[in-house]
């Protein structure tokens, strides 16, 4: 299984190129070759990009930033806090080491080591670390041909992540904070709570002005996201309750919890869904429904709290 696509925008200005937001990944020169010739779609070339801009740190959102501005002396605009994808570029043997330690705490078996530890996402789905030309935070604005584009800080999903709306269209470019089918992935070591967070950004993005349609990072078009946004919603609801089922038969690792849940699978599914699985175990610990106990051997069990309310459905 893999992600077969990204989506890109492409952005008219009143005065000089367009701006891109995000620009898909790299690691096969089909990849440029597919960016390149999705731009001519739009009459451009990826010369005549002025402004790239990230809905957040991804492989797949951001992998080819360092082309796009090599052949277009374009600006990257995107979120600072981007050590949770660059620091695997920036110091890969640190990384790997950390992965790895972290994968046998969690009592994955010593020959499935290897797709826990590796790094070849990060150095090889992304043509270099690229520092932004300027950070998008809260408040920064992003000007176009449809009128001012505001930035909302949505992190969850990653720690860069941002979403871009506008309000005068009633448009918003949502990354992949929501998707129209639920494929959840939380970037798991770089905050305290991944699902609160997520959740929280969900608010945000709900109070923002008016929105008819939302673009996301993947899939179709969403006219519908107050629905899209309350199937997110109850998607992380059912999943926190499968975490629960999941730790009440007895203390276990997070490799061996995330198979109770999700049965064998292979290395990309299961490393996937061991770090979502993780999330979810941090968010329940900090409603204090499970414990994380250090054992004598150096791994993790996790254990339901006796006695602890264990309320359907995901905290706000």
């Amino acid at each position: 299984e893999g992600i077969d696509h990204v989506n890109a925008y492409v952005i008219e200005r009143d005065d000089g190129g367009p701006v891109l937001v995000d620009c898909g990944t790299a690691g096969h020169p089909t990849c440029a070759g597919a960016l390149e010739a999705a731009m001519v779609q739009t009459g451009h070339a990826l010369e005549d990009v002025a402004l790239l801009v990230a809905t957040h740190v991804h492989s797949d959102h951001i992998g080819l930033a360092a082309l796009v501005l090599g052949r277009s002396g374009a600006e990257l605009w995107a979120h600072p806090d981007d050590g949770h994808f660059y620091d695997a570029i920036r110091d890969s043997e640190r990384i790997t080491a950390v992965r790895e330690r972290r994968a046998r705490q969690e009592c994955v078996p010593e020959g499935r080591l290897e797709p826990y530890r590796t790094v070849l996402e990060e150095t090889e789905g992304a043509l270099a670390a690229v520092a932004p030309h300027r950070p998008l935070l809260r408040g920064t604005i992003v000007e176009s041909a449809l009128g001012p584009w505001q930035v909302l800080e949505t992190p969850g999903h990653c720690p860069s992540h941002v979403c871009l709306v506008q309000p005068d269209q009633r448009l918003a470019i949502v990354g992949d904070l929501v998707c129209p089918v639920f494929v959840p992935w939380m970037d798991y070591g770089y905050s305290a709570d991944p699902v609160a967070q997520t959740l929280a950004s969900l608010d945000v993005l709900q109070q923002a002005p008016p929105i008819d349609v939302a673009l996301p990072g993947h899939g179709r078009p969403i006219t519908d996201l107050g629905a899209v946004v309350a199937e997110t919603r109850e998607g992380f609801a059912q999943r926190l309750d499968a975490t629960r089922e999941a730790v009440a038969p007895g203390p276990a690792g997070g490799y061996a919890i995330t198979t109770r849940m999700f049965g064998p699978e292979g290395d990309l599914a299961a490393t996937g869904h061991l770090t979502e699985v993780l999330a979810y175990l941090a968010h329940l610990r900090h409603r204090g429904e499970v414990v994380r106990d250090h054992t004598p051997d150096g791994t993790y069990q996790y254990r339901a709290v006796d006695g602890a309310s264990q309320p359907t459905g995901a905290s706000r």
